[in-house]
């Protein structure tokens, strides 16, 4: 065999076997190497945001042996996939919730803004049906939990016009939908929670949109 540089001198069918070796290799070194990742991406512990199913996926993940060493490490690691790294902290939250302090209230706020931007619960409903009974909802409600670390990562989506976060079922639906929500809604609303800003909803969307400028020339003040 001859080779010169990287220029493979064989014959053809040789050539193309050394390149499928190498996608081979690539595709192996891009995979998830952590088993638990693996799990968390596939869904292999339940759905964490349908409620019939939460607890049991999150008591599953949390059963896996050295789960909360594993499971920080996936929080703590840029690198792996929002996806993993947002259920991480979902269990995390609701067996160990001091993990914040460990890891660091900026990198778990900048993972749940990520996740509202990216739609990561598939719904809208765990994010809180915000001005309609006041409520953030189970997953919303994590801004308030990191406190003031998640101001930053907030204000930095007072300007997204999104609307990819849609509500299932049907009542929740009905009345969710019609509010036509934005990720700036959303963001606005746990705002306000976390500054003790005030803010007033209006169904108009350029009288929403004032109110939110509105709203971001106090948070500057503050």
């Amino acid at each position: 065999m001859l080779m010169i540089g990287s220029t493979c001198l064989l014959p053809s069918m040789a050539c193309q076997s050394q390149t499928t070796t190498n996608k081979i290799t690539h595709t192996m070194a891009q995979s998830p190497q952590n088993p638990m990742v693996h799990k968390l991406m596939n869904n292999a512990y339940g759905d964490f945001f349908n409620y019939l199913e939460r607890d049991q996926a999150v008591n599953r993940a949390w059963g896996e042996s050295n789960s909360l060493k594993k499971l920080k490490n996936i929080v703590s690691d840029p690198s792996l996939p929002l996806k993993a790294r947002f259920l991480a902290c979902e269990v995390l939250f609701e067996k160990h919730f001091i993990f914040v302090a460990d890891v660091g209230g900026a990198l778990v706020a900048k993972i749940y803004a990520d996740a509202l931007v990216n739609n990561q619960t598939g719904v809208a409903n765990s994010w809180g049906f915000l001005y309609e009974q006041d409520d953030a909802g189970p997953t919303g409600i994590r801004f308030s939990m990191i406190g003031k670390s998640s101001v930053p990562y907030l204000e930095a989506l007072l300007d997204n016009n999104q609307r990819t976060l849609l509500y299932a079922g049907s009542k929740e639906a009905t009345i969710g939908n019609a509010y036509q929500y934005r990720v700036k809604d959303f963001a606005a609303f746990y705002l306000s929670k976390i500054t003790l800003t005030p803010i007033t909803f209006y169904q108009d969307m350029a009288k929403r949109d004032a109110e939110i400028e509105r709203f971001k020339k106090e948070l500057a003040k503050n």
